[in-house]
């Protein structure tokens, strides 16, 4: 588990590394980031990927995405939320508030 940690900090510091490196090659080439996103060219293609991640956006991905972002909400986030403010509030979690007689008495014998 402490592997993996250091792992992901170690992707999230080349990540910075790189980006660090790629604005130092633009500045040494004498390219401005903000004059070329404010250029009609940098407009126009910006625009258009803009235009490309929307439709991929409502043609494939928005349908299951929005199912899977309600299964959670509903069935995972809201659940859990209840149950911590019970806990909170010293009382006992719904699940277990809801679960038959855990260990019953002897069996009656006639």
């Amino acid at each position: 588990m402490h592997t993996q940690k250091i792992q992901k900090n170690r992707g999230i510091v080349t990540i910075v590394v790189v980006l660090v490196i790629a604005l130092l090659i633009l500045s040494y080439y004498g390219i401005s980031l903000r004059k070329t996103v404010q250029s009609p060219t940098g407009q126009d293609n910006f625009s258009y990927v803009w235009g490309g991640v929307t439709y991929v956006w409502a043609t494939y991905l928005e349908q299951p995405l929005t199912y899977a972002y309600n299964i959670y909400i509903n069935d995972f986030l809201k659940p859990s939320l209840a149950d911590f403010q019970a806990i909170n509030a010293n009382r006992l979690p719904s699940a277990e508030t809801n679960l038959p007689n855990q260990f019953p008495g002897a069996p009656l014998v006639p």
